[in-house]
């Protein structure tokens, strides 16, 4: 298992190589088959396999993590307080998942959704390691379990979902920023890059630096919430079923066949 760590895979990744569109593609068709697996997940049993799975290895992969890190450059607090969104969402996540917190998981189904889609694109891992470096397993693999494991109670219609849950998440997400960059302010860090954005986009702090930078961030998280609601939330559970459109049921009438006049007996 020593290949897992071998930094001979450093600097390796290429920001939307083969490999990076490869990722994007599995992690997109997961949640297809998710979502049509949704059934079996619904289950009891599974459900609770499912939850207590995803938890576990959140846990044990940020543990790994945590145990490499400290032996390379020491443990430093700013990797082991969870301030970033991410690292938020992934303890978060866990918690809610082993102890069933669904009203939790409303706070942070959108969380998810932003923290994981803007990690897959715009790939910040620290240091850029390849396949196959415990790293590179580390980094997707997180993101990918806590948007999951946050989507599972979506998909198995745990509860109803609405747009006042997703501007309820909102808020609750702008108190935490302002906490968060208060932190940043006074200790000179960049917690959930509400100072700067990642060196991959830092054109944009060179354009429009602080706190423009901040404001057009938060703006743009606000926009994809409302591109999660529209993907996973507005079509499909949202709204009950309703009456069928007048539309549909002229056109219904139109198609069906005349009656002939002729009555069936009873046998």
């Amino acid at each position: 298992m020593g290949f897992l760590f071998d930094e001979r895979y450093i600097h390796e990744f290429a920001l939307f190589g083969w490999l990076h569109i490869l990722i994007l593609g599995l992690g997109a068709g997961s949640l297809v088959a998710m979502y049509y697996l949704r059934e079996r997940l619904q289950r009891p049993t599974v459900g609770r396999i499912f939850r207590y799975s995803v938890a576990s290895l959140l846990l044990v992969a940020e543990l790994v993590f945590q145990v490499w890190t400290a032996s390379l450059h020491g443990l430093r607090w700013t990797e082991v307080v969870p301030l970033g969104l991410c690292a938020l969402n992934e303890w978060v996540t866990v918690v809610a998942l082993f102890f069933d917190l669904k009203g939790v998981v409303k706070v942070i189904l959108p969380w998810a959704f932003v923290g994981a889609s803007l990690s897959f694109v715009v790939v910040d891992m620290g240091t850029s390691y390849a396949f196959p470096h415990f790293r590179f397993f580390h980094y997707f693999g997180i993101h990918w379990l806590f948007l999951v494991g946050c989507l599972y109670y979506l998909f198995t219609e745990k509860f109803r979902y609405t747009y006042r849950d997703l501007m309820r998440s909102a808020v609750w997400l702008g108190g935490v920023c302002l906490a968060v960059l208060a932190i940043d302010i006074a200790v000179g860090e960049n917690f959930m890059f509400l100072r700067r954005w990642p060196e991959e986009l830092d054109f944009v702090n060179q354009w429009l630096p602080f706190p423009v930078n901040t404001a057009l961030l938060m703006l743009g998280v606000f926009i994809l919430f409302h591109v999660f609601y529209l993907i996973f939330v507005i079509r499909r559970f949202d709204r009950p079923p309703g009456p069928a459109p007048a539309l549909v049921v002229a056109v219904a009438v139109a198609v069906a066949p005349e009656p002939t006049g002729v009555a069936l007996s009873e046998s």
